[in-house]
């Protein structure tokens, strides 16, 4: 079975935005507006029931300290293209050592209220097991979250979706997999 990194959900998030109702009727008439992208997107964008938010309020939601560790490095970007707008931070803490306990956190922002499919995307779930490979399809304060774990490495990834945004945590040599939603517990992640 093709497994893709959690960190690719953005992109299939951005893909979804580009699917529409498959039975619409297409209208492939070339234009020369230049706003009719704009104003498209402004349309999707208005659905939405806040504003993004920008990088410096998602850099804020990542803690100091992470389940006893420090942050190490952190990073803010955003973006906007065509009129969508998206925000993205991330923060990596360890132990210090090479060979410690890892974890990166990165919220991003912008891009679940634009899809057209979101429905979807909220309405799968995946449970399976292979050897001491586990992927979960959980809720978490609400919200659907998928969580891949290895016991014999004790590496994992949990992502959390919001209406509008992801939180992605990845960890390494973890000291139980319940730490990803620990992790998860102790981020300030209101405004999503």
């Amino acid at each position: 079975m093709l497994m893709l990194p959690i960190r690719f959900l953005p992109l299939l998030f951005l893909f979804f935005t580009a699917c529409g109702d498959p039975d619409a009727e297409v209208d492939n008439s070339v234009t020369s507006d230049p706003t009719t992208a704009t104003d498209v997107a402004a349309h999707i964008q208005g659905v939405n029931e806040r504003s993004v938010l920008d990088k410096d309020a998602l850099k804020a939601m990542l803690p100091a300290k992470l389940l006893g560790m420090e942050r190490q490095e952190s990073s803010a970007n955003s973006m906007g293209v065509g009129g969508f707008d998206i925000a993205t931070a991330s923060a990596t803490y360890h132990t210090g050592d090479s060979g410690g306990r890892r974890i990166t956190v990165t919220v991003s922002d912008g891009m679940g209220g634009n899809l057209a499919n979101m429905g979807m995307v909220n309405s799968f779930t995946i449970d399976s097991e292979e050897g001491s490979k586990s992927t979960k399809t959980l809720q978490i304060d609400g919200h659907k979250a998928i969580r891949h774990f290895d016991q014999s490495s004790m590496n994992g990834t949990l992502a959390v979706i919001f209406d509008q945004s992801v939180v992605q945590i990845e960890g390494r040599r973890l000291n139980r997999m319940e730490d990803l939603e620990s992790a998860f517990s102790e981020l300030d992640v209101d405004d999503l």
